[in-house]
């Protein structure tokens, strides 16, 4: 270091003057500049020999590890790397001359506090039919690898929580169903008077209550069972050939029931007879029930819910529309940020969810290529729309409309 502390002396009177400045210069040897600049370098500069050790190491070594530079020449740093990489390092310091590329060693490198940190040897080889040293560049990457470490252990984690989440869906779904399932069937026995008749009208009011309700939990439960299979990866698409106006029929038929009590009126936009999709047409089936059956719950007696589909400049939407009171604002703007994240039925920033049918609208969609957007209007309704991708889209078929609603139906 009293070399080090001369050059420091001499460049305070650097500063007096140009010339005295060319002096300070002129008065340094070419590897006292070097060492001068390499004390302030962040990459650590060492001149390796398979046999005669480390023969170099720039004055930096001391600032960064703590260690003297000059007790570790000689050697090639084994007394400080981790034990678990001196084979390797010892492997690239005798590999064949002929391979020119540098190699790399990620290691663990103690410094003087006694604590390990990651480092990054970038060691080029000596040139063919020498037995010079090799060119070492070290660069401490330890917050770069904790970082990393963080990173992989928080990613494992949250798959354990998703498959754990899954799994406990999956079990909670078939333990729901068996209970669900005996108070539907007994409710259609009694209905049904095989063990005697009900004369009370209230009695049978309420047990078509019960197989309504039994119903519609039995529905949500399949619906837990399929976000499940989805976390599980177990969903996959039977796609097939079918109309988009055949799809918009049987889903106003499944939900004519309801639509005629809460009085509200169903229309089917015209559809191009020969817009065939190839999609699939259960899983759409399903996610339009539950967006008519949504749109049903929240609009008022007298109003009209419209499905339509249509080609789009990037393939194919469908919209299903109606004129009820609308979102409010700052719930409209949660559903649509829910929608953009990848698990959206989880709850979202006013700690409501978005509801099961519209996460599996957004997952099914997803499979197919496509997305769901919402936009709603206070007092004038609201619109989800489904955009599917051309892939989606068939320009033509053998089958005829009337033909495939038939079988489809």
């Amino acid at each position: 270091m009293l070399g080090l502390k001369k050059v420091f002396s001499k460049s305070k009177t650097s500063t007096t003057s140009p010339k005295a400045a060319s002096s300070f210069n002129d008065s340094l040897s070419p590897q006292e500049k070097y060492d001068y600049l390499s004390e302030y370098g962040s990459h650590i500069l060492c001149l390796m020999n398979a046999d005669k050790g480390c023969t170099y190491l720039s004055k930096n070594f001391e600032t960064i590890t703590g260690h003297p530079y000059a007790a570790q020449l000689g050697n090639n740093l084994y007394d400080i790397i981790h034990r678990d990489y001196h084979t390797r390092l010892h492997e690239i310091l005798n590999a064949p001359t002929a391979d020119k590329k540098p190699q790399q060693l990620r290691c663990k490198l103690q410094h003087a506090d006694k604590k390990w940190y990651w480092y990054l040897f970038l060691i080029h080889p000596k040139r063919e039919g020498e037995q010079g040293e090799h060119v070492c560049v070290i660069e401490n990457i330890n917050d770069n690898m904790v970082t990393q470490n963080t990173l992989q252990k928080a990613r494992l984690e949250a798959e354990l929580a998703l498959r754990s989440r899954s799994e406990f869906l999956a079990n909670m779904s078939h333990e729901l169903r068996t209970p669900l399932n005996a108070v539907i069937g007994f409710s259609q026995i009694i209905e049904s008077g095989i063990f005697g008749h009900v004369d009370n009208p209230q009695y049978m009011e309420y047990i078509r209550h019960i197989q309504e309700s039994g119903f519609d939990l039995l529905a949500k439960i399949e619906d837990l069972l399929e976000i499940a299979n989805i976390d599980a990866g177990r969903v996959t698409l039977t796609k097939e050939e079918v109309y988009a106006g055949d799809i918009l029929r049987l889903v106003t038929e499944a939900q004519g029931h309801h639509a005629n009590a809460a009085k509200v009126s169903l229309n089917v936009a015209p559809a191009q007879k020969d817009l065939l999709l190839y999609v699939d047409r259960l899983k759409l089936q399903h996610i339009l029930g539950h967006l008519v059956a949504n749109a049903i719950k929240f609009s008022q007696p007298g109003t009209i819910i419209t499905l339509e589909a249509a080609p789009s400049p990037h393939g194919l939407e469908i919209r299903v529309r109606d004129t009820g009171a609308g979102i409010p604002e700052d719930k409209l703007g949660a559903i649509v940020v829910a929608l953009q994240e990848d698990n959206c039925w989880t709850t979202v920033s006013d700690n409501r969810s978005i509801g099961l049918g519209l996460a599996l609208t957004r997952e099914f969609v997803a499979l197919h290529g496509g997305q769901v957007s919402v936009t709603s209007k206070a007092s004038e309704g609201t619109m989800i729309t489904i955009e599917l991708p051309r892939e989606c889209i068939r320009s033509a078929s053998t089958k005829q409309p009337y033909q495939l609603y038939q079988a489809v139906h």
